[in-house]
């Protein structure tokens, strides 16, 4: 089997993705964010370079080194503190100044397009993944009800759009008004900040981008997610069925049916 590369950010996805992978006999060599990457991975995989936010080439030598012939990206990595704390070197110097819009998408294309220079190509990580993929329909106990559903369909359409633009995945509506769209501050912050506009009852909708890249930023959620959620009082989390990554699945709908979200794959 093959030995594939791990480019790792926050969450536990990359864990999952190098458990999922070396179940099916793959060997996983990763490189962590100090700070950002869960320590945990280390346990996961069969190898283990720690880089500083920024430090491209790096990534570049330490999969090599390790065999790699691939590479996947996974997990997050706050765009706050990319453009914050990042001390890019010259590998990712030459990236930026590639790209003329430095919105997601872009600068991740960007990334891969040298990797792939380097004899690192990346590769979709769905396949390892599609155990864990939403599926449609309600996931718990509780459904929305149907002005909620109405939300639902109206923040789907929403966040497409904001997607088109290259910006983030998730809106917060309430009675089919727009409260927030996800921009550089990230998911939680963009739920809080909706959520507090909406004073208790918000509709959190979360979904690919049009044309988005599966090879890289696909949207998930997680206990996490719901834990926002209920810190602000929202009613639902809707997401993009097929197509968003679940993390925990058991856990994310046993505290949703406590927290009293109703959870759903549109």
């Amino acid at each position: 089997m093959a030995t594939l590369g791990l480019i790792a950010g926050s969450g536990r996805f990359p864990i999952l993705f190098a458990e999922s992978a070396r179940r099916a006999g793959h060997r996983v060599v990763a490189t962590a964010f100090q700070s950002i990457t869960d320590p945990a991975l280390e346990g996961a995989v069969d190898g283990l370079t720690w880089v500083k936010l920024g430090q491209l080439g790096r990534i570049v030598s330490a999969l090599r080194q390790g065999g790699a012939g691939s590479a996947v990206m996974l997990g997050g990595v706050p765009k706050a503190r990319f453009f914050r704390d990042a001390l890019p070197d010259a590998a990712l110097l030459g990236v930026v100044a590639r790209v003329a819009v430095r919105g997601d998408d872009s600068l991740l294309r960007g990334i891969a397009a040298h990797l792939e220079a380097e004899g690192l190509p990346v590769v979709d990580p769905a396949p390892f993944l599609a155990d864990r993929l939403a599926p449609a329909g309600v996931l718990g106990r509780r459904s929305p009800t149907p002005e909620q559903w109405e939300d639902a369909r109206y923040g789907l359409e929403l966040a497409r759009a904001v997607g088109r633009l290259d910006l983030g995945q998730t809106v917060v509506v309430k009675g089919r008004a727009a409260l927030a769209v996800e921009a550089i501050e990230g998911t939680d912050a963009c739920i809080r900040r909706g959520g507090a506009l909406a004073k208790g009852g918000a509709v959190v909708v979360k979904a690919v981008k049009p044309g988005q890249d599966r090879r890289f930023d696909l949207p998930a959620v997680g206990p996490d997610t719901v834990a926002v959620l209920a810190e602000v009082g929202a009613a639902v989390l809707a997401v993009e069925a097929g197509a968003t990554l679940v993390m925990d699945r058991e856990a994310l709908v046993r505290d949703a049916d406590r927290a009293r979200v109703a959870v759903v794959g549109l």
